[in-house]
């Protein structure tokens, strides 16, 4: 949450890097026993004091019942960052990134591109487009969307390796495995999309690739199929086979997904009220939503730098159980929820079955990064679609269907409509933390001389701005 109201603005720095120490070429007589720095952080972890981005410095990640960041004195509230004011552009919208053609061997249908200049999502940082706006003066930016203007493939949240058409609808490799999610996500309900297969296993039997479809969640790899660990649900093109954990298990076996097979899948989870009594968390009972994001540029454009979700070591455990270890405890599920599969429009069964839950404890971000085990709004299955060497699919969210089900139930909507449900949802969340930062005393004000973050210079007049941010490989 962005407060610009102090003259002295700081500067945002670059992507997180290592910076050697200048003393580190010194050579010492006696190895200390910790470094200076390290206890810093320490401190700042304990007293939850720190910057969101590039510092390394957070608020505390555990639920703190008093103190800085939290709301009356018991539930964690918004953090309050000192930003730097926005230029005159960073009013003005958001572009789509650059694309460059692919030339693919395999013939495919349309043309191709790599995506390219543009932020993509990793473990531990997730990014989505932003814009500064003159209506929230407190929190001084909020999100925005750029073309299409659609429920489409998330150029942010795919596998760099894959390549898609520009409207966003069709997805392939030349590689190994590597998965794509939309930008559309679901909490509750009931919902449908489709996924034609464009190019894949030939009806002779031969593989010209593979592809895998399903539902993930935000901690789900993209260097990996769906399906591949406890964080997504997917089905295999062979055979029909349904994976979880990496663990493929029968379903339909006398079927075998082939080129222009038309693949429905529906979801179905219990409404938000019932899953928050589940999780037991008293901030997610509370049905809080909050979001600790600031604005990072990245080739002159705006983008909000988010904590990203991150895989547990429970979960971990339980995909890949220790020999000698006590016995992990399995996760708490979502009672009622299934995923559903048709072919061509027929129902062909339902391969899960009260799907794991997604609201903490259940997922947390990477607490060593200072990251807040806070529901902010993005966790929920989203639709993915991974490809192999050549595989090709063509993702369909609706209005106008392929093989729409005849006996797909008139609750079951669209992922389409989740577009402009986001978008409402994330404006309504911006009006309730402008109030709260209008008019709620309290919340962390980043302010230390010691971070190389957001929070650098805060309050000393300069007329610093928000830095330019480069993208390493991972």
């Amino acid at each position: 949450m962005a407060d610009i109201s102090s003259p002295g603005a700081s500067a945002i720095p670059q992507k997180r890097s290592f910076t050697p120490n200048e003393d580190s070429s010194i050579p010492r007589t006696k190895p200390p026993r910790e470094k200076k720095d390290t206890w810093r952080k320490k401190e700042a972890l304990q007293s939850g004091a720190g910057s969101v981005g590039t510092s390394g410095k957070q608020p505390e990640a555990s639920t703190p019942k008093s103190g800085p960041g939290t709301r009356h004195g018991e539930l964690p509230g918004l953090v309050r960052y000192r930003l730097p004011p926005p230029r005159f552009q960073d009013y003005y919208g958001h572009r789509a990134p650059p694309m460059v053609h692919a030339e693919l061997e395999a013939p495919k249908d349309g043309a191709y591109y790599s995506v390219t200049d543009h932020p993509m999502n990793r473990r531990s940082f997730r990014y989505s487009p932003c814009e500064a706006s003159k209506l929230l003066p407190s929190l001084a930016y909020r999100g925005t969307e750029y073309e299409p203007f659609k429920a489409r493939i998330n150029f942010e949240d795919m596998n760099g390796q894959l390549y898609v058409n520009k409207d966003g609808s069709d997805v392939t490799n030349t590689k190994g495995w590597r998965m794509a999610r939309a930008n559309v996500g679901v909490r509750e309900g009931d919902w449908y999309f489709e996924v034609k297969i464009l190019n894949g296993i030939s009806e002779d039997g031969a593989p010209n690739g593979h592809v895998r479809l399903g539902w993930a969640r935000r901690e789900a790899p993209l260097d990996a199929p769906v399906g591949f660990d406890a964080y997504s649900y997917g089905l295999r093109d062979q055979n029909c086979q349904k994976v979880h954990m990496s663990r493929p298990k029968d379903f339909s076996p006398e079927q075998t997904f082939v080129t222009g097979d038309v693949i429905g899948l529906q979801i179905s989870l219990p409404s938000l009220s019932l899953q928050r009594n589940i999780s037991g968390d008293p901030t997610v009972k509370a049905g809080d939503i909050i979001r600790d994001r600031i604005p990072i540029r990245f080739k002159n454009q705006l983008w909000f730098e988010h904590f990203e979700y991150y895989p547990t070591k429970d979960f971990e455990e339980l995909m890949n159980p220790s020999s000698g270890t006590k016995n992990t405890p399995q996760p708490k599920t979502l009672p009622g929820s299934y995923i559903r599969v048709y072919r061509n429009g027929t129902y062909i069964g339902t391969p899960f079955e009260d799907l794991y839950a997604f609201l903490p404890p259940a997922s947390k971000p990477q607490t060593s990064g200072g990251g807040r085990e806070l529901d902010d709004g993005s966790l929920g299955y989203y639709p993915a679609v991974s490809t192999f060497k050549g595989g090709a699919v063509h993702v369909n969210f609706g209005p106008d269907w392929l093989c729409r089900p005849d006996d797909l139930g008139s609750e079951v909507r669209g992922m389409w409509e989740r577009y402009d449900e986001q978008i409402a949802e994330d404006v309504t969340y911006d009006l309730i933390d402008e109030v709260d930062l209008l008019f709620t005393a309290g919340g962390l004000i980043t302010d230390d001389d010691n971070s190389k973050g957001i929070a650098a210079g805060a309050g000393r007049g300069g007329k610093e701005e928000i830095k330019e941010m480069v993208m390493e490989d991972e």
